[in-house]
């Protein structure tokens, strides 16, 4: 079965079994065994093997509005930390240029403590030890790990995002550093989270005891301001064009009716994410993704072009007399971090999806002032 097909099997399972159900149990982490109270889609709507389109569209075609109200929204939540992230990319920036200064902490016993799940804290080396092997972990449980990271532990919110983007299956750059920031206290101002063991107790399926959290915390601060920046699409430029497939957006050729170009591609990531230290579970995520776009890259497109680096653009343009090289747009990340620097030497276009242009828009805020628009959005993308 390719990852599509899986994706496709996973969403209609949930959508006949579990939907109905998860609103009311969502909160609960009851251990990677059985996760029936959550979709497990977000890995696959993070690589777009399946988009939030047919995600939304499938959950309407199953049950009312009222009932599928909080699976909607928290599709959504992914789609706002994007739009936010691409208006304020500085952002981004900041966080990589932390960790460079950061560095000489991985050297510290009280952080290499926490990423091997040898802490003090019972459940925060469960939480470890079931992230490094399944790649996934509840959003609640994500939400207590960041506060006891950043606020029992006292370790930099940054190095925990790392440690998160480079082991979640489902990890991308936006909401993964955003929600690090809004635990911190950072995305919206003063308002932090703080992990509080009775609530662990409560929504968890094993009872921690004695687990000395600091519940009295304060926010962190920052002298840092980032102000909106506003997003320009391109205007694709099809002459003598070069069709660029990557496995952030698995299905664009799905999405869109017409794609029309000269030649067609893939690009391989992998080799950039390896110098990145990715864990070898996500890469193996991503190489099962780019194994079904170059299925699709020979089936409907006749190509089986894959590009690994630079030098690859560089003689497959002169090779076919390439003018104009489109991707599907690439939002803030290490992968479009190397596009904007090879961006220096080829013409190269971002084609965006109207779901985004459309979104993206409303992301100037925090998600609720976002939520408010979401009746207008869906009556644009159902």
């Amino acid at each position: 079965m390719n990852i599509r097909d899986e994706a496709l099997s996973r969403l209609e399972n949930f959508s006949n079994n579990n939907l109905g159900k998860y609103a009311a149990e969502r909160n609960f982490d009851p251990g990677p065994v059985n996760r029936n109270n959550t979709s497990l889609l977000s890995q696959y709507i993070s690589h777009r093997i399946i988009d939030e389109q047919e995600t939304i569209r499938s959950a309407y075609s199953k049950l009312p509005f009222k009932k599928i109200e909080k699976f909607v929204q928290e599709v959504f939540w992914r789609t706002y930390w994007k739009g936010w992230l691409e208006m304020r990319p500085q952002v981004w920036d900041d966080y990589n240029h932390d960790l460079k200064n950061l560095h000489n902490e991985l050297t510290s016993s009280n952080y290499k403590e926490a990423i091997e799940g040898n802490t003090k804290i019972s459940c925060l080396n469960d939480w470890v030890l079931e992230l490094k092997e399944f790649g996934y972990l509840h959003n609640h449980a994500r939400m207590w790990f960041a506060s006891i990271w950043i606020f029992t532990l006292g370790l930099p919110w940054q190095l925990g995002a790392n440690f998160f983007l480079k082991h979640l299956l489902d990890g991308d750059p936006a909401s993964n550093t955003l929600g690090w920031r809004w635990v911190a206290g950072l995305h919206t101002k003063g308002k932090h989270y703080l992990a509080a063991e009775w609530n662990i107790n409560k929504f968890s399926s094993k009872t921690y005891e004695h687990l000395n959290l600091n519940e009295q915390a304060q926010a962190k601060h920052e002298d840092r301001s980032y102000d909106i920046q506003p997003i320009l699409f391109d205007e694709i430029n099809s002459e003598d064009s070069l069709f660029v497939f990557h496995n952030l957006d698995c299905s664009l050729h799905l999405a869109e009716k017409e794609i029309n170009f000269n030649h067609y591609a893939v690009i391989d990531f992998t080799s950039i994410l390896k110098k990145e230290r990715y864990s070898q579970k996500v890469l193996d995520f991503k190489i099962r993704s780019n194994q079904y776009l170059t299925t699709v890259l020979k089936e409907r497109f006749n190509s089986q072009t894959v590009i690994q680096n630079k030098d690859d653009f560089q003689t497959i343009t002169k090779e076919k007399s390439i003018k104009n090289i489109i991707f599907p747009y690439l939002a803030v990340g290490y992968e479009n971090d190397f596009i904007k620097e090879i961006k220096k030497e080829f013409n190269i276009y971002y084609l965006a999806r109207d779901y985004d242009k459309h979104c993206w828009q409303y992301s100037t805020k925090g998600f609720f002032k976002f939520k408010e628009q979401i009746p207008k959005i869906l009556t644009k993308i159902l």
